[in-house]
């Protein structure tokens, strides 16, 4: 903290859980920082729904966030029950790597294609570029995606930000998240 020169974080996160952590232990510290006055929110990092219930089973606030791969190429937590958890408890999550590292803006690989094809098919129908198109499709999302830009471009902040302005229909929501499953949802 004396490096980011405040006396306190908004939120801290506990990443990826150790088969050998104790949530009662994790509860103290947590408690310990928020009555210290050093962390007023937190959250879990790569954890599983039963992981995320566990550990909010220990504490006396409720965790706001669980940062997770989420992104146009990367759908295992619409699978995995983790956003449906994440929605019934009103916890909004980060998405790493939201604009799937970089893969589809190179040669992507043979089996991305129809993918990559229907995100620049809808960035010609919005005017706008692919990354743009693929943080809309986060935002679009009702459990409030809410996407880390990890780039060092000022470019990939610029198409962040004006994600927020690219209104998404569902059908066009639905066509990337096809393409990804490679076939269409029933």
């Amino acid at each position: 903290m004396k490096n980011l020169q405040t006396d306190y974080l908004d939120v801290l996160l506990l990443h990826r859980p150790s088969p050998l952590y104790d949530p009662s232990e994790v509860a103290r510290a947590f408690d310990h920082l928020k009555q210290s006055g050093k962390v007023r929110y937190f959250g879990v990092s790569n954890f599983t729904p039963q992981q995320t219930k566990t550990l909010q089973s220990y504490l006396d606030q409720d965790m706001i966030t669980n940062q997770i791969e989420i992104s146009v190429n990367c759908l295992e937590h619409f699978d995995n029950g983790n956003i449906d958890y994440l929605l019934e408890k009103h916890m909004h999550p980060m998405a790493w790597s939201p604009l799937a590292g970089g893969k589809l803006f190179s040669s992507a690989t043979k089996d991305r294609m129809p993918l990559l094809e229907v995100i620049h098919a809808i960035g010609a129908e919005l005017s706008t570029d692919i990354a743009t198109v693929m943080y809309a499709w986060l935002l679009k999302h009702p459990v409030g995606i809410m996407p880390i830009v990890g780039s060092g471009k000022i470019e990939r902040l610029k198409d962040a930000v004006n994600a927020q302005s690219v209104a998404l229909t569902d059908e066009q929501w639905f066509r990337i998240y096809e393409a990804t499953l490679g076939h269409e949802v029933a």
